[in-house]
């Protein structure tokens, strides 16, 4: 079964996108662009930041942060 959740550091945000990467210290790797959950009071990560991420069970290069740790 594919995982659905992880926490990683953020390793890059593309403010103007609401997207960032992150980097996955278990597993050694880089996500691709993932959106920022939008929580209404303008939250962005920073890089180095812990966040919690969730990824689309069918694909999961696909998800969203869903905020910091």
């Amino acid at each position: 079964m594919k995982e659905i959740s992880a926490i990683g550091r953020v390793s890059a945000v593309y403010p103007d996108r609401m997207t960032a990467k992150v980097f996955h210290e278990d597993r050694g790797t880089v996500t691709g662009e993932l959106s920022i959950l939008d929580r209404g009071d303008g939250w962005l990560p920073k890089v180095g930041d812990s966040v919690w991420c969730l990824f689309l069970p069918v694909k999961s290069s696909e998800g969203c942060i869903l905020g910091g740790m």
